[in-house]
Parts: C-alpha cells; structure tokens; sequence
C-alpha cells in the first residue's frame, strides 16, 4: 500500500509506501504549543519519506537534550514532519495529514504527566512514559520492521 498527503494549499505533497514502524502520541509542552494539543504521529524511516515542495524548518531543544526540527510548507505553515536528532534518521508525521488512509491506534504515549486532562489514554496504548522514553524502548515497540529490506 502507498500513503500520500498534502499541506493545506497543495504547495508541499509526500507519500511513502511502507506502513508506519508505529504510532505515537506525545504530550510534552513543545508539542502542545506547536500542535495545539498532544502530537498524534506515525514514525518512520526518513528515507522512506519522499516530500515535493518548498519546505521551512524551525529547530527547537527536545526534551532529550538534542535538536527537534519541525519541517512546515514554507507558504500555509502546516507541520510535514518532525525530526528528533535522538532518534538519528527517524521522522514523524502528523497523522491527520493521512486523511483516514491509516487507522491511528498509538501504542506509545511520551510526556503522560503532560498529557490534557480531557484526554484519556487510547486503548491501543502498550507502554506509557512520564518523559521521552529511552531510545533502546522506543525502538523495542517498532513494527513492520518485515516491510524493510
């Protein structure tokens, strides 16, 4: 299967074709003032992401210590991907720029003590942290890893 999306005015387009290696939610404070609430996300390989299109990036300290770089369409300002230096070669992307091509079930959550209180911890969810994980746990729940050459 092939996902795709697009930014609000159609200036930056992406797709990749393996599913994501998992989906996510984090609740740390950058996250709620980029996003406007917790990232819903799906994590995958940078490589596997092909974008077209002017993008921005905005470099910001996460809660790791390293780099987070937000990388938006240069024209509308919607958020394409995110890229956290910690994870070296991983990316994440919003997953309501899918447009209900995948299901969002996060198995993760990162930053619960964070978390809204309107908000409750999806069924879905197999581990939950009070900060940014460990990279060796993060990458214990990675999936689809069969897809992969």
């Amino acid at each position: 299967m092939s996902y795709s999306g697009t930014c609000n005015c159609d200036n930056v387009r992406f797709r990749f074709e393996y599913d994501p290696m998992m989906q996510f939610q984090c609740h740390c404070t950058t996250c709620q003032r980029v996003f406007g609430t917790s990232l819903c996300a799906l994590a995958m390989p940078g490589e596997e992401l092909i974008v077209e299109g002017e993008l921005t990036r905005y470099t910001v300290k996460g809660g790791s210590g390293l780099d987070m770089h937000y990388n938006f369409c240069a024209k509308c300002g919607v958020i394409i991907y995110n890229e956290p230096e910690v994870l070296g070669g991983m990316v994440y992307i919003p997953a309501g720029l899918l447009d209900g091509q995948i299901e969002f079930k996060p198995t993760l959550e990162l930053w619960t003590p964070h978390r809204p209180p309107w908000m409750t911890p999806a069924p879905s969810i197999i581990e939950s942290v009070k900060d940014n994980g460990t990279v060796e746990r993060i990458q214990e729940l990675l999936e689809n890893l069969d897809q992969r050459g």
